[in-house]
């Protein structure tokens, strides 16, 4: 199966799947985790979900292809391209769900200078078929902190009235996702200080997923 975990940069839903996956690990759940395609069937366990990240495949495959020297750059391509490239980078992650189970660490929408783009659009969401929707969330003043204080990428400076707007347009759009494929959206909230009660509502959370696929 594969489900979509997405949160604005800054909410840390990239965190909040890294420490759930060790939790699962450390109680013997058998869940496994990979940063990117190569990686991933090297880590697998016998049963259990590999980390995946969007922007991390769209990112090889743009590098690959000579577009981009940094991740970073490629919300600031033409419209067009970055379509061109998610499509590529499904292409990738479907095939990969169809061996193992996913977890599909993106974006609902990305904010580029045309205005916000759905991260996963219907032709995507129809290839990858997504059992569920996680959106990891955060106050705009604990995103726009954590951000300020991240050194290792070139994030955009936004106010928090602009945050809580992209916050607002995630939830928009991920229940668009829910009605173009019937999966259910869950939110799972990752304040500051907080960061355990989101790892563990996480991971109980894929607990009980995969027991009902069974």
């Amino acid at each position: 199966m594969l489900i979509v975990v997405a949160g604005m940069p800054g909410a840390g839903s990239s965190t909040v799947i890294q420490h759930a996956l060790k939790l699962l690990r450390e109680s013997g759940e058998g869940f496994a985790s990979a940063s990117s395609p190569a990686s991933a069937s090297a880590s697998a366990g016998a049963v259990g979900f590999k980390h995946l990240n969007y922007g991390d495949v769209m990112f090889e495959i743009a590098l690959q292809e000579g577009i981009v020297k940094s991740r970073d750059e490629i919300r600031k391509l033409p419209q067009t391209t970055q379509q061109e490239i998610q499509r590529k980078a499904c292409d990738r992650i479907a095939a990969l769900s169809k061996k193992e189970n996913i977890i599909l660490d993106t974006h609902c929408t990305v904010k580029t200078p045309f205005g916000y783009l759905p991260g996963l659009p219907a032709e995507s969401l129809q290839k990858l078929s997504p059992r569920l929707f996680v959106l990891i969330e955060a106050f705009p003043h604990e995103i726009a902190r954590r951000r300020s204080s991240d050194r290792t990428r070139e994030r955009d400076v936004e106010d928090e009235k602009s945050i809580e707007e992209h916050q607002a347009m995630n939830r928009a759009i991920s229940m668009a996702y829910a009605c173009l494929t019937g999966a259910p959206v869950k939110i799972i909230e990752n304040h500051d200080g907080a960061l355990e009660k989101a790892t563990t509502e996480f991971a109980e959370l894929l607990t009980r997923i995969s027991q009902n696929s069974v």
